[in-house]
């Protein structure tokens, strides 16, 4: 009987012990929450200056205004990490950096996406070398690789030209035709991108019948060489057959059509 009178003596005891405890971490944590929550919100974190860094094409008040950043208002209003989200959202803007200094000096550094390509749907729509839809121009900008078979009647400014995988193979494409290694970048004036097979022209007007998605590495470099020899020689080149029988074929202009088949295997070409 004694063993259970000190049992339950024993008990309360235990749960006062607990209780205390619980009761000190929540009144130490409620504590640093009205401490952290009157800081974010005093006078110490106003917004006094704003100071836009890296912008050219965005115009600050755009990014004021998706930043819901105002001269005047509590930077900790909104975190820091949303305003950065939707600043990102504008179409031109790569990547956005965004610091508040006591004081009240708001920093945002921003990087700007430029257009590579582009599109004709009515409008031209300027797309960068990461597949974004970045504006609309009346005007057909001279200086950008035209791109055609690709839909993009239900996107938008902002959103991408290639989301699925089917796209695959189209982009593994035109990112290999950036690579230095094979001299085409700066040098293409238009790509069509069928399902099947794709077709490149040259600023010197070559049309290049690539053909098919399937090695792609090993039909560029084969092209390069191609290229390289009708500069160097001064060929009247018309078009490039990539996939017409074992070699590859140029088809050359002028009077009298002729068809020169290159050899892979010895970099070195034979007339027919």
């Amino acid at each position: 009987m004694e063993k259970k009178l000190r049992k339950i003596k024993k008990r309360p005891r235990k749960f006062r012990r607990i209780f205390r405890i619980f009761s000190r971490f929540f009144i130490f944590f409620s504590l640093i929450f009205l401490i952290v929550f009157a800081i974010r919100h005093s006078i110490l974190f106003k917004i006094r200056e704003i100071n836009v860094l890296g912008n050219s094409r965005v115009k600050r008040e755009e990014i004021l205004r998706a930043g819901s950043l105002k001269v005047g208002e509590k930077f900790y209003n909104i975190s820091k990490g949303e305003r950065i989200k939707v600043i990102e959202k504008i179409s031109y803007v790569n990547d956005c950096d965004l610091s508040f200094k006591l004081g009240g000096k708001v920093i945002v550094k921003i990087s700007e996406r430029k257009p590579y390509y582009q599109i004709q749907k009515n409008d031209f729509y300027l797309i960068d070398e990461n597949f974004r839809i970045l504006e609309a121009l009346k005007s057909k900008s001279s200086n950008l690789l035209d791109i055609y078979g690709v839909d993009i009647d239900n996107l938008k400014i902002g959103d991408y030209i290639f989301k699925g995988e089917g796209d695959r193979e189209k982009v593994n494409l035109l990112k290999e035709l950036k690579d230095e290694k094979y001299n085409l970048r700066g040098n293409l004036k238009s790509v069509e991108l069928l399902d099947s097979i794709s077709t490149f022209v040259t600023i010197d007007g070559i049309k290049i019948h690539f053909g098919s998605y399937e090695n792609i590495e090993y039909k560029l470099t084969t092209l390069k060489l191609i290229l390289d020899d009708i500069k160097n020689t001064g060929k009247n080149a018309e078009s490039i057959l990539m996939e017409k029988g074992e070699n590859p074929i140029v088809v050359e202009g002028g009077n009298g059509q002729r068809d020169i088949r290159y050899r892979e295997e010895s970099e070195s070409s034979t007339e027919n």
